[in-house]
């Protein structure tokens, strides 16, 4: 197995270091999907003037490391959104997430951006009794809302998912976005210098001095300021954690069908949220398994060994006779808040977006602060209240 990210972008050009002191109206540091999609939606919305840095380069950091698998549950699970935050927060939440996921579609379309996009099912299956309760009432809660929501077992799960190890399962239609993280968001990066946005890599954020950011070899001049750096923002309130994902050589035709993965869907283990696979185009599985809170920065291309010994015996109960041989292993560290509610922070003319643990979390952050910036309504304004 290679200890090294699967993504990769060829065709990507990496722009240069900003070198010279230049003026701005927004200044966006961080060239993860958050930061991105935030120079998007601010140039979309007609803002002129802005400018985004990343410390090396586009998606270099979580973003790129991270699965590619957009899902509407996010990081909570609707009737713990319900249960969390009470039931108009959470489903403000929920109803949130479902208009990113199609915002995001209407992008990679109208965009034209190369990035591996399926609109998938997702599959969220119970293993053993004292998950049967929980995927009960969970499917009871979504079931209210969802009416294309399915409870699935035995017979009827095999056809979707063909593994004896799933006792029941929540089927969502249409719930998941599968991309290549890496080529969606460097892809989306030149969509935005179309619309006018500056971009530099290699450009540290390293200090601000009155209404001035200081980089190595540059000055700028802005009126706000983004800090769009998730794990890497020092803000109390996030919490650094990191994940393995591990990719499989391809599967014959033969094999994704026999395992009931076609269609393609997104499928997880209710026991464990971050247990998680998908099938590529290419008919390779991406798998993840766990997460764990770091307090120290860890190697970012070196998968921990039990992560790897405990994916491939989960594999293995789900589909015994599948002989997976594993291609490509690494973690990433990614930020979360304690609530799972992306942290959004205001201090001057300086702006904290971060925690949002899910992508498409972060694209939902990303919206409602642009709203904020450009002093327009917010659906999410009551969310986002302490």
């Amino acid at each position: 197995m290679k200890f090294e990210v699967f993504w990769k972008n060829p065709g990507y050009k990496v722009r240069p270091e900003l070198k010279k002191e230049i003026m701005c109206d927004y200044l966006v540091v961080g060239g993860g999907v958050t930061g991105v999609s935030l120079a998007y939606f601010l140039a979309k919305n007609s803002a002129k003037k802005v400018v985004l840095i990343e410390k090396e380069t586009i998606a270099s950091g979580a973003t790129g490391k991270a699965a590619g698998t957009l899902v509407v549950k996010a990081e909570l699970d609707m009737k713990e959104m319900l249960e969390k935050l009470g039931r108009k927060k959470g489903l403000l939440f929920w109803k949130a997430n479902h208009e990113v996921l199609s915002s995001l579609k209407e992008i990679i379309e109208r965009e034209k951006i190369d990035c591996d996009y399926e609109l998938q099912d997702t599959v969220y299956g119970s293993t053993s009794r004292d998950q049967d309760s929980f995927i009960l009432g969970e499917y009871a809660v979504e079931k209210k809302i969802e009416k294309s929501t399915q409870l699935i077992a035995g017979e009827k799960l095999r056809e979707i998912i063909n593994t004896t190890f799933f006792r029941h399962a929540i089927l969502s239609k249409n719930h998941g976005l599968s991309v290549d993280p890496l080529r969606f968001t460097q892809n989306l990066s030149a969509v935005i210098e179309k619309y006018g946005v500056k971009v530099f890599e290699h450009t540290p954020f390293l200090r601000v001095k009155g209404d001035k950011a200081i980089t190595p070899r540059g000055t700028i001049t802005f009126k706000k300021l983004i800090m769009a750096i998730d794990s890497e923002t020092r803000h109390g309130r996030v919490r650094k954690r990191n994940s393995t994902l591990i990719v499989t050589k391809p599967l014959t035709n033969k094999e994704v069908a026999l395992i009931g993965m076609n269609p393609k869907k997104i499928v997880w283990d209710a026991k464990n949220d971050y247990h998680y696979f998908k099938i590529m185009p290419d008919n390779r599985m991406l798998i993840g398994y766990g997460d764990r809170y770091v307090t120290k920065k860890h190697a970012q291309t070196s998968p921990r060994e039990i992560a790897v010994n405990r994916t491939k015996k989960f594999m293995k109960k789900l589909f015994p006779k599948l002989n997976l041989e594993f291609d490509y292993g690494w973690s990433g560290n990614y930020g979360v808040t304690k609530n799972r509610i992306p942290l959004l922070d205001i201090k001057g003319n300086i702006w904290f977006i971060a925690g949002a643990g899910s992508q498409v979390g972060c694209v939902m952050a990303a919206k409602h602060i642009v709203n904020k910036l450009l002093g327009k309504d917010s659906p999410l304004e009551d969310f986002f209240k302490e």
